[in-house]
C-alpha cells in the first residue's frame, strides 16, 4: 500500500555552463529569444554535473522527502545511467518495484544553463507508455500522473479502473502533446481528476479559452470535472481554483540559479499538503479546505524556489521541518483569496 504513485518518465541530466552562451533576440522562436554560440566554434564549459531527472524522479524524490510513501513507475534501459539513476531513487527512499527494464538507451537530458534559466535538448527513447504495468492488485492512496509519451491510452485505463475499485486520488500533470490535443480530448481524465497542474501558456492552450484570462481557464476545467486547478506562471506566482474560490500567491523570494525542475517541485510539493491531509479519508472524494489549499500553494512556492536556488531538478527538495522553518521566516508569503 503506497500513498502515492507516481508516473512518467526518468532522466538522466547533464548540465552545461558556459559564459560563451548568449541571449539574442529573435521573432522567429516563440519566447522572441535565442541561446546562441558562434557556428563551428569551440567552447570553453566551465562546469559540468549530472543528476537524476525527470518528473516521475523529481516529484517521487519530493513525496518521499515529505513522509509519503512513495513508488515511481517509469523505464529504464540496460546502461549504467540506470544503475546511478535506480541508486539515486532507492536512496531518496522511493520504492523501486514498479520500474520497468527494456532495451532502449535511458532517456538522457543536456541542459544548457545560463543565467539562471535553461535550454533542454532531451532523448527520449521509443516507448510505448502502455506497457507500463499497473498490477490488479495495486493499493496506492493517489495516483500522480506525469507527462508520458504517445502510447499512453491503455495505460490511462488501467488508472481509470484502479480508481474506480479503489477510490485513488488523482493528481495530473499533462503531456505537451495532451495539451495539444485539448481537454474535451481528456474528458475520463478531467472527471476524476482531484488536482489539475499547468503552467499560464498549458492551461490556456488545454482550455481553448484563447485570450481570455486565466480565471476563465480554471472555471473551464472544474466544469469539466477537476476539483481543484493550480496554474503556475514564473515571475508572476500561481494561482489556483476549487470551484468556489480563487488563490493568488507570489513568487519565492530565492535567487534563481537554474529553473530546471521548478514546475515539479511546485506541483509535488502542493500535492504533498493535500495529501498528508486526505489521510483519513477516499482519496478520490477528498476535498480540502481553503487553509489546506493555501498552505499547499505556499509549500509549493517554498519548494520550488529552493530547487531553482541549487543546480539539479530535484536537489533542493525539501522535507517538511524545512518547509515549515522557511514558511515562519517567509510570514509575507501567504495566498490570498478572491472571487471573480
Amino acid at each position: 500500500m503506497y500513498d502515492v504513485v507516481t508516473i512518467g518518465d526518468a532522466f538522466q541530466d547533464l548540465f552545461v555552463f558556459s559564459t560563451d552562451f548568449k541571449v539574442l533576440r529573435d521573432p522567429s522562436f516563440k519566447s522572441g529569444k535565442s541561446l546562441s554560440f558562434d557556428y563551428g566554434a569551440k567552447l570553453d564549459i566551465e562546469k559540468i554535473e549530472y543528476h537524476s531527472g525527470g518528473s516521475a524522479v523529481n516529484t517521487s524524490i519530493c513525496f518521499s522527502k515529505l513522509g509519503l510513501a512513495s513508488a515511481i513507475v517509469t523505464f529504464i534501459g540496460p546502461d549504467s545511467p540506470a544503475q546511478k539513476l535506480m541508486a539515486e531513487i532507492e536512496a531518496a527512499g522511493v520504492s523501486t518495484g514498479l520500474v520497468k527494464n527494456d532495451k532502449e538507451s535511458t532517456n538522457t537530458s543536456i541542459i544548457l544553463s545560463h543565467k539562471g534559466d535553461r535550454t533542454i535538448l532531451s532523448y527520449h527513447g521509443e516507448r510505448n507508455f502502455n506497457d507500463l504495468a499497473l498490477a490488479k492488485n495495486l493499493k496506492a492512496s493517489w495516483f500522480y500522473l506525469s507527462p508520458v509519451g504517445k502510447q499512453s491510452e491503455i495505460l490511462e485505463n488501467k488508472i481509470i479502473q484502479n480508481i474506480a475499485k479503489n477510490g485513488t486520488g488523482l493528481i495530473w500533470n499533462p503531456a505537451p502533446r495532451q495539451i495539444k490535443q485539448g481537454a474535451k480530448a481528456y474528458r475520463h481524465l478531467l472527471h476524476l481528476c482531484n488536482i489539475l497542474i499547468l503552467n499560464r501558456e498549458e492551461a490556456i492552450t488545454f482550455s481553448a479559452c484563447g485570450r481570455s484570462e486565466i480565471e476563465d481557464c480554471l472555471k473551464t476545467f472544474h466544469d469539466f470535472g477537476c476539483k481543484i486547478i493550480v496554474v503556475t506562471d514564473g515571475k508572476n506566482g500561481a494561482k489556483a481554483y476549487d470551484g468556489s474560490v480563487f488563490y493568488q500567491i507570489d513568487p519565492s523570494p530565492d535567487e534563481r540559479i537554474d529553473a530546471t525542475g521548478a514546475g515539479d517541485a511546485f506541483a509535488s510539493a502542493f500535492s504533498s499538503r493535500i495529501i498528508l491531509a486526505s489521510s483519513n479519508d477516499k482519496a478520490q472524494n477528498f476535498l480540502p479546505d481553503k487553509e489546506i489549499i493555501s498552505e499547499g500553494l505556499k509549500w509549493g512556492t517554498i519548494v520550488s524556489g529552493s530547487v531553482v536556488g541549487q543546480v539539479g531538478a530535484n536537489t533542493g527538495l525539501l522535507s517538511k521541518a524545512e518547509i515549515l522553518e522557511r514558511s515562519r521566516k517567509l510570514v509575507k508569503l501567504e495566498a490570498r483569496v478572491y472571487n471573480k
